[in-house]
């Protein structure tokens, strides 16, 4: 029987991460040199979280017009320009990469007036400081790639309200933090 890769699969916090992250940022740095921040977020950036092994990076630019002027920095360390996966928000630039035949990274790139980075951000402190919501959004996570091993849109989708529950907490968390 042949081995077939599931395209969905939540594993263990590896603590080699942190350490792919940077790889990828220091590459990215000269990729993008406009770029405001070039950030881990996702659950590949919260210590213990178990997640997908996909390293997500979220870069700020002064203009993602700029940027999609001239794909070729960023085509030639591999990363491939989806725009189909967030068409309605035109400040929002999704590019996948995979090596060796399996999806490595995600990098999100907003323009500076976007208001997702600073969600991104407050999602990330949110359950890296609170266990309690660490643990649901793992639950969540876990149940839906078990799920939908072979569907990284039906994966996304069953863990969206759960998504939606932790992001609201997390702005009530924000709002009272500090």
């Amino acid at each position: 029987m042949k081995d077939v890769a599931r395209v969905v699969e939540v594993v263990a916090y590896d603590p080699a991460w942190p350490e792919r992250f940077t790889a990828a940022q220091r590459l990215l740095v000269g990729a993008l040199p406009t770029a405001v921040s070039i950030e881990h977020i996702g659950s590949t950036s919260v210590p213990g979280l178990a997640a997908k092994p996909i390293i997500d990076l979220q870069a700020v630019v002064p203009d993602v017009e700029v940027v999609l002027a001239d794909l070729r920095p960023l085509e030639q360390l591999g990363y491939v320009y989806r725009p189909l996966v967030f068409p309605d928000d035109d400040q929002h630039l999704f590019f996948a990469k995979d090596t060796a035949g399996r999806r490595t990274e995600h990098l999100h790139v907003f323009g500076v007036a976007s208001p997702v980075p600073a969600e991104n951000r407050l999602f990330r402190a949110y359950i890296a400081a609170d266990a309690d919501a660490a643990r649901r959004y793992e639950a969540a996570k876990r149940h839906a790639a078990e799920r939908h091993p072979d569907s990284r849109a039906r994966y996304g989708a069953a863990k969206e309200e759960a998504m939606r529950q932790l992001a609201a907490e997390a702005r009530l968390w924000g709002g009272s933090a500090g």
